[in-house]
């Protein structure tokens, strides 16, 4: 045995050996980089193409998975923002709506399926309207001070929604905690468009977003103290 272990042939059977190692493990190698790979995105952003400006959808997954296939090496360094999934509302009306999920691969990769296939849409129309914005003044002004003129800026704003959510807007207002304030104050407030009740109306955008409002106070007279 020993004998066997020195000898050439043994050497020439190790060369042999320890070269088909290499060839299979460069030729794995190979096969491995050219086999096509899978791989499902989760949560891929889903939006909408083609709505009517008029419309607004109100109700819509925020998300579908994606399953990808492609060489290995495609796969490396590939983002979310890569990822584009979206339905096409071209025509679609107000109203609910089954429409398919579309899908648009990263370069070398092919769409494998979108899951769910389908989603429901909500569509309804979008209306807007100029409101007043009505002025909250609460608390009292500093000792001896009290508020003779205001002026807000703007007057107006556009407040815009769906339309189930606009048919319930009665008013737009800003609350001034006016507590403490003397001479002259000037403060950025932020308007809520409410319902009949006082409530705060959800999904209604107001333009500006910020009311300018400017109070001018005067130090009232002071009763005299005492006999004269």
């Amino acid at each position: 045995m020993e004998k066997f272990f020195r000898s050439k042939n043994f050497a020439r059977i190790l060369a042999i050996f320890l070269a088909l190692i290499l060839w299979l493990f460069v030729t794995g190698d190979k096969i491995t980089q050219t086999t096509p790979a899978r791989k499902e995105w989760r949560d891929v952003p889903l939006r909408v193409e083609n709505l009517n400006p008029d419309y607004v959808v109100t109700e819509i997954p925020s998300s579908v998975d994606m399953t990808l296939e492609g060489l290995p090496e495609t796969f490396e360094d590939l983002g979310m923002e890569e990822m584009d999934a979206f339905v096409d509302l071209s025509g679609k009306e107000p109203g609910s709506h089954l429409v398919l999920v579309q899908g648009r691969p990263p370069r070398g990769l092919s769409l494998i399926q979108l899951e769910p296939e389908q989603v429901r849409v909500t569509i309804e129309a979008y209306l807007s309207q100029d409101f007043p914005v009505k002025l909250d003044l609460i608390g009292e002004p500093a000792d001896n001070w009290e508020l003779v003129e205001y002026t807000l800026d703007p007057e107006t704003v556009l407040v815009g929604g769906p339309e189930s959510a606009f048919e319930k807007v009665s008013s737009v207002e800003i609350i001034v905690d006016k507590t403490g304030m003397r001479l002259v104050e000037r403060l950025e407030v932020q308007p809520e468009a409410l319902d009949e009740e006082g409530i705060p109306v959800d999904d209604i955008v107001i333009d500006p977003l910020t009311i300018l409002v400017r109070l001018e106070f005067e130090r009232g007279e002071v009763e005299n103290q005492g006999n004269n």
